[in-house]
């Protein structure tokens, strides 16, 4: 089926990567699809949802594919509002939260073998995280606006925490692409994953603004789960 959605195009490395989600997903939508259509709509509206995926592909952009750390973002948001659409939007948040368990899951394993605690005692850590992210921020700069699209802006550490890591996202295409279509009540359980990567590797998010929110920004320190800001935190996002 995916050989005929792409037909019209070589795969690339980078058109593998557009399936990712699509793949994953794709057990647990059929199913979903077969508890509420017959066999014949089910197979037209999943074939919906990857007309829907490659069109946003096409006109919102990838953001830099492979070559954007940060694009995989975008992917997941694309691949399940596609089969939001199919089904005439009749999905729920606690579907979403089911395709995030099913998108997040090794991620998830892989960082609960990580300790904050721990990891934010060796400032040699520390300083190469904040290298590798100002890297990242400077190579944004260059190709946002171009094929890279809306992709996110950066500032690192701007309330100069001297601890764990911080920085502030002013922009964020997930946003953008929420408003445009009308999805902005799921907003907030994209945001969460956030907070469910951090409590994994046993740290805390403290973020008291986000764009999904109104805030104009949303401002990331991730600490220790042990520190005392981050027993005290109370009210993140």
């Amino acid at each position: 089926m995916y050989a005929v959605i792409l037909s019209e195009s070589k795969k690339t490395e980078d058109s593998l990567m557009y399936d990712k989600y699509l793949k994953k997903f794709e057990p647990y939508v059929k199913k979903w699809l077969s508890e509420h259509y017959t066999p014949e709509e089910a197979e037209k509206r999943f074939e919906k949802a990857l007309s829907l995926y490659n069109k946003w592909l096409r006109e919102e952009g990838d953001f830099g594919g492979r070559k954007n750390m940060m694009a995989d973002n975008v992917l997941l948001v694309y691949a399940f509002f596609a089969f939001y659409e199919a089904v005439d939007r009749t999905l729920t948040k606690e579907d979403l939260n089911d395709l995030i368990d099913i998108a997040m899951g090794k991620k998830l394993k892989l960082l609960s073998h990580f300790d904050m605690n721990k990891l934010e005692k060796k400032k040699w850590l520390m300083k190469l995280i904040y290298k590798y992210f100002a890297n990242y921020a400077k190579k944004a700069d260059r190709h946002r606006g171009k094929d890279w699209g809306s992709t996110w802006e950066i500032r690192l550490n701007p309330e100069k925490h001297d601890k764990g890591i911080a920085f502030v996202f002013d922009t964020c295409p997930i946003n953008d692409f929420a408003r445009k279509y009308g999805y902005i009540d799921f907003l907030p359980n994209l945001c969460a994953i956030d907070q469910l990567t951090c409590k994994t590797m046993h740290a805390t998010l403290i973020r008291h603004k986000t764009l999904a929110c109104g805030d104009g920004e949303c401002n990331y320190w991730i600490i220790g789960d042990k520190n005392p800001e981050a027993l005290s935190d109370s009210g993140s996002k």
